[in-house]
């Protein structure tokens, strides 16, 4: 059953509890993850009740027996919006509500988000809509089945009430979410601003306790741990953003989740045409978190955390920059290797040759001036035809931009496979494992989620279904690109 998050009784300088939660009309689940239910140890019929609709829309628990309060909290942090500092953001329509500890030993957080207006709301109303409730629900578990580190969804709810946007009364709703840790590295900025070291320092033991309790071995080297894990861990994620097309959309440094989870599915998008600065979030004016600059964009957040514990390192100032430095230098080389990696995997190498940077980077750039669609182009390379049989007509006919490059890249794929060692048939089984046939195109989202808003949510319940395999062969449609009629241009963040 869910305890209380351990982050109100351990940081009570970074969260206010003043919040109350919204006492909704009619709270109705609307779509509920049961597995990962199950994960959380919370049982399904006690969530259907009453009291887990209560807990699911309020975050309301009985009160613990020795008196102690059991309510959500609104966490603190700062952040970099779109390179400018805002020293005080937080929580300003979520709630984090409880933890639950699973049977492999890890602890969970479950958050709501659309509790309503709490301390760190500013002008806004802190609600949350059906359309980006249901739309975080399903993108973020499309995630999850690419086995991309993610926030999960454990449901929606339907609140009853009607919700003013710009575009008119939309339904209202909430999402409940999953993670390790919410912590962001706003939340060591805010740390920094508000509390000064002795509250970098609290924080930074706190993040190592919940997230990685190999790290207090190091002792006074713990924190310069600390840094270099999450280091890595984003490399590692970015890359495995890159390989499957997916750009964040609002890379801000309050949504860099220090568990190296994907964090806000608020205006996120999957490319279909490959370009490397596509961009859709509608505030993301200069393209500041375009496709092809999230790994520059995420060294970019790490360097705003290393900011922070630095002076944590040594207390010659000098050696612990110094030490940061060496840190973050070694991000590039962290995220060659992971993006590389995983675009060999791709195209089913099992072999290294120093020259695949070099295919690769022409393999995209063929793609970009080829107008391939990103996702069809790498899992028609791993289809029987193509990787057994050798029969490029197909895969041509995607590059209608320029086929002439198209030609000239066949011959050098083809090459390239020649120093392969293992069967044609092992390398396409294994590239049709590790390129998906279906991701979440934004037209298939888009017209689920017009669907949902009038109530019919089976659309919907479909193509969640379906995205829980996102890599099987079946005869569906959901592989189609739009027709240009049907292209969205941007994404909206949902506030």
């Amino acid at each position: 059953m869910p305890v209380p998050p351990r982050y109100a009784t351990s940081l009570p300088d970074f969260f206010h509890r003043t919040i109350r939660p919204a006492a909704f009309p009619a709270p109705q689940i609307v779509t509920l993850n049961v597995p990962l239910a199950h994960q959380l140890g919370l049982d399904v019929d006690w969530l259907h009740s009453p009291a887990g609709v209560t807990f699911l829309s309020r975050g309301l628990l009985e009160e613990q027996a020795d008196g102690g309060p059991r309510g959500p909290v609104a966490t603190a942090y700062a952040g970099h919006q779109f390179g400018h500092f805002v020293p005080s953001l937080g929580d300003g329509r979520a709630a984090l509500i409880a933890d639950c500890p699973t049977a492999d030993g890890h602890v969970m957080e479950v958050q709501i988000k659309g509790t309503g207006p709490t301390p760190f709301s500013r002008s806004g109303d802190g609600r949350n809509t059906a359309g980006p409730a249901l739309r975080e629900y399903l993108v973020s578990e499309a995630m999850h089945a690419l086995d991309i580190p993610t926030t999960r969804a454990l449901a929606v709810l339907t609140t009853g009430e009607t919700v003013e946007r710009d575009s008119g009364p939309v339904p209202g709703a909430l999402v409940v979410r999953v993670a390790r840790s919410h912590i962001r590295v706003g939340s060591f900025q805010y740390a920094a601003v508000h509390g000064g070291l002795d509250h970098v320092r609290q924080l930074s033991d706190f993040t190592i306790q919940r997230l990685f309790p190999e790290l207090s071995d190091e002792g006074p080297g713990r924190h310069l741990a600390l840094l270099k894990t999450v280091i890595r861990r984003q490399a590692r994620l970015v890359a495995r953003w890159m390989e499957v097309g997916f750009i964040h959309g609002v890379m801000n440094t309050d949504n860099c989740a220090l568990s190296g989870e994907t964090l806000d599915y608020g205006p996120c998008a999957f490319m279909d045409r490959f370009d490397p600065m596509k961009c859709f979030s509608f505030i993301d004016r200069e393209s500041r978190y375009a496709y092809g600059r999230q790994p520059a964009l995420a060294l970019w957040n790490l360097g705003r955390l290393a900011e922070c514990l630095f002076p944590l390192f040594d207390e010659d100032e000098n050696r612990a920059i110094e030490q940061a430095q060496e840190a973050l230098h070694e991000y590039d080389s962290l995220f060659h290797h992971y993006w590389l990696a995983g675009f060999r995997r791709k195209l089913g190498l099992e072999e290294q040759d120093e020259h695949d940077i070099r295919l690769l980077e022409h393999i995209l750039e063929t793609m970009h001036t080829g107008k391939a669609d990103f996702t069809n182009a790498f899992r028609m390379l791993g289809s029987p035809d193509v990787a057994i049989r050798g029969d490029h007509a197909a895969l041509r006919e995607l590059f209608p931009g320029n086929r002439g490059h198209f030609d000239l890249c066949r011959t050098e794929i083809l090459h390239r496979l020649t120093l392969e060692k293992r069967s044609a048939e092992a390398r396409q089984q294994a590239m049709q494992t590790t390129n998906p046939r279906i991701i979440p195109r934004n037209h298939q989202v888009e017209a689920v989620l017009s669907q949902a808003m009038k109530g019919n949510y089976q659309p919907f319940h479909a193509l969640h279904e379906a995205l829980k395999t996102p890599f099987a062969e079946k005869d569906d449609g959901l592989d189609i690109p739009p027709r240009p009629e049907e292209e969205v241009s941007y994404t909206f963040c949902g506030t």
